[in-house]
């Protein structure tokens, strides 16, 4: 019963994502933000259907998410290159982790 909860979640956020951008020209990078999230939506709800590619997906998107906030922790620039649910998509993933052993 989690897993579709916080799928949910992620959809909510991508369209608040979405919503807070609307006024931004779309070849902009304020819309990287929305484009992290249409990634960890999309292999959150794989996770949701028990796939293992959908937890390795979620998984290596928060390693990289993670990566590129040690790289450029500075400045403006990381609020920009970065998913604006950083320390949660850590939580999830180590929620993925512990229940990896019963998806397909």
């Amino acid at each position: 019963m989690t897993f579709p909860i916080i799928g949910l979640f992620h959809v909510l956020w991508f369209a608040y994502t979405v919503w807070s951008d609307r006024n931004e020209p779309f070849p902009n990078i304020v819309w990287l933000e929305a484009l992290w999230m249409v990634g960890y939506t999309a292999f959150w709800l794989a996770a949701c259907d028990l796939r293992k590619w959908g937890a390795i997906g979620y998984i290596l998107l928060t390693l990289l998410n993670a990566s590129l906030y040690l790289a450029i922790s500075n400045g403006k620039m990381s609020r920009e290159y970065l998913s604006n649910m950083f320390l949660l998509d850590g939580l999830f993933s180590i929620f993925l982790v512990f229940y990896y052993k019963r998806f397909e």
